[in-house]
């Protein structure tokens, strides 16, 4: 598998890494349209809420997601009240309270509850009531709202690919970018007390050295040479000295 390693490496292996990061970028432009049609032909739902409760939604009718959601309304269900759809971009979360109380609500509307429902009696004759139209529900509702869901993951899914490949190409300064990435490794690189990733000047491409063991100390003139392969400030050391 090319490129395997992860924090333990030398310049020559990351440089190989960079220039093949690099090169890769000249498709990103063709990917970004692939995933921009592919959203429009996904689509996307927007729950409209009023204080926690649905009052509406907002979605493409010719788009994948809007003809899934046709359909569920089409079987009986009613988006609004079965669906309580959001998207990553807007998660539900508990409100914040003051220093002398907890949080009691969400986000979306609804209370916190506490510990033990106490409601075996209801829960015994909903069971009851949903026993005998079990397959109806599993076809006409629960089926479709999981076809929802998953082109809803999907759709966050492109989103997120959008966003990393928008950011990947932007210059050294931008968080995310290539270049932004390729110098932080290079500043390790640079760091003489980060032994992680060394410095092999060219001299070891395969990187057969690059988990020799940690240096106990450095060696130097006032010390006897290594008789074991190590890591040190100074890069790697072979038995009988320096690489």
């Amino acid at each position: 598998m090319a490129f395997e390693w992860l924090g333990t490496f030398n310049r020559s292996q990351f440089t190989r890494l960079a220039d093949f990061a690099r090169a890769q970028l000249v498709a990103v432009e063709d990917r970004l349209v692939h995933l921009v049609a592919e959203q429009t032909r996904v689509g996307s739902i927007t729950m409209l809420f009023n204080v926690g409760d649905p009052q509406g939604y907002v979605a493409d009718p010719d788009s994948y997601i809007g003809r899934l959601v046709a359909a569920y309304e089409v079987l009986g269900g009613d988006a609004f009240l079965d669906l309580h759809i959001r998207l990553v971009s807007d998660p539900v979360f508990a409100l914040k309270a003051d220093e002398t109380s907890a949080p009691q609500l969400y986000s979306s509307g609804e209370v916190k509850a506490g510990p033990g429902l106490a409601d075996a009696p209801s829960a015994t004759q909903v069971a009851n009531l949903r026993g005998w139209i079990d397959d109806t529900l599993q076809y006409r509702k629960d089926y479709l709202e999981r076809k929802i869901r998953r082109a809803l993951d999907y759709a966050d899914q492109l989103q997120a690919e959008v966003d990393r490949l928008t950011r990947v190409t932007q210059s050294v300064d931008a968080d995310g970018s290539v270049e932004n990435i390729i110098a932080q490794v290079e500043q390790l690189i640079s760091d003489p007390g980060y032994r992680a990733i060394q410095d092999d000047q060219g001299k070891d491409p395969h990187g057969k050295l690059a988990y020799a063991p940690l240096a106990g100390y450095e060696p130097g003139a006032d010390r006897e040479g290594s008789d074991t392969y190590s890591r040190t400030d100074k890069g790697y050391v072979i038995p009988g000295g320096s690489s």
